[in-house]
């Protein structure tokens, strides 16, 4: 664990008290910022969880801003994809981020949602003599090995959403950087319940790698929302390794299972190729919810073909992630899980969220369909 655990540990009592049972969700007329989990991913150290923690200030004293500045530091950025707006505006945050501080980022790589290509990447990066590495595994259960190798060699590892097993915080890695996604999926879950009448038959569309921390987590928020609900079934699971199968997948899931009422898929993309499976099918009354909100999502939205939105933030958490890493440049303490707020979403507030979100002005489209909007 990394030195300097006091300067987190306030705050991570202060987070444990937020997230406790059934979480406190917004109402029918408000959505915006939900509680905090207290707790982040179990990792070496913390079995539990590692706290829940808020991002760092970027606070440096003009001796660091200089050693920044003139420390020719180099990063790169190993992604699992580069296929959604969560991926790009990570991606746009660091590099601005690192960038007002004379760090460079010199390479970003794309896994295609392909552990082995991803650690080929990875032992490229590595030879390229970076200084700090940001990153999101694929499958934490069987690339413990390609990341350790990043940090014996003395590149500071930055996490992103997602440990692979058995590594150690201020040993293996810096620190993990997410969102609340067990919260994202709760307040999704909960509308979609809703949505229903608090009764039928409900899908779960979920990723394949079952070890990912987010998805992990997000299946976690659905499960313990659907349990509070004892009228509603889950009836079927469908699981995907690409957004592109889910289409077919939910033809045959609806064809064989007409009786479905709602589905929560755990991110946008399957969302939404649910929902076009779904109008192929003439079910235009499929109640889906889903987490991450884009441009894309947003129109979906604004259209009312998804329901809500659990939504991560995620230039903010590349940001985050950056700050973290300037920290660990510097050798200041970093804690083992940085968290970001949930964000529920729906029609009502779909403009200023989507304006959070992506930091820019929300498409024309999206304010004509949401004029007069409930």
């Amino acid at each position: 664990m990394s030195k300097g655990g006091g300067l987190w540990l306030a705050a991570a009592l202060a987070a444990a008290v937020l997230s406790e049972g059934r979480p406190s969700l917004a109402g029918d007329d408000q959505t915006g910022p939900l509680p905090l989990s207290a707790k982040g991913q179990p990792v070496v150290g913390f079995p539990e969880g590692a706290p829940a923690t808020p991002p760092l200030p970027p606070v440096f004293t003009a001796e660091e801003l200089a050693k920044l500045r003139g420390g020719r530091y180099r990063a790169a950025i190993a992604m699992q994809a580069l296929d959604t707006p969560w991926n790009s505006l990570q991606v746009q945050a660091i590099s601005d981020t690192l960038g007002r501080y004379g760090v460079e980022v010199v390479a970003v790589t794309d896994a295609a949602q392909d552990p082995a290509r991803q650690a080929a990447q990875l032992r490229a990066l590595a030879d390229q003599k970076v200084h700090v590495l940001f990153s999101v595994p694929i499958d934490p259960a069987t690339q413990t090995q390609a990341y350790r190798r990043i940090g014996e060699a003395g590149i500071k590892l930055i996490f992103m959403d997602n440990v692979p097993h058995g590594l150690q915080p201020g040993k293996d890695y810096v620190t993990v950087v997410a969102s609340d996604n067990e919260q994202n999926a709760a307040f999704a879950t909960d509308e979609l319940m809703k949505a229903i009448g608090g009764r039928g038959e409900v899908a779960l569309i979920t990723y394949s790698y079952d070890s990912y921390y987010s998805i992990a987590a997000r299946r976690r928020g659905f499960e313990r929302t659907l349990a509070s609900y004892p009228d509603v079934r889950l009836v079927a699971v469908e699981k995907f390794t690409q957004p592109s199968e889910v289409y077919q997948k939910t033809i045959a899931m609806l064809t064989l299972r007409p009786t479905i009422k709602g589905v929560f898929a755990v991110w946008a993309d399957p969302a939404m190729q649910a929902i076009a499976a779904a109008h192929a099918l003439g079910r235009e009354d499929i109640v889906v919810t889903t987490n991450d909100l884009g441009p894309d999502s947003a129109l979906y939205v604004a259209r009312g073909q998804i329901r809500a939105i659990g939504a991560q933030l995620p230039y903010d958490l590349g940001v985050a992630e950056a700050n973290a890493a300037l920290y660990a440049l510097l050798g200041k303490p970093v804690a083992p899980y940085i968290s970001i707020a949930a964000l529920g979403v729906k029609q009502a507030n779909l403009l200023s969220a989507l304006e959070m979100v992506t930091k820019r002005s929300p498409p024309p489209a999206c304010g004509d369909k949401c004029t007069g909007a409930r």
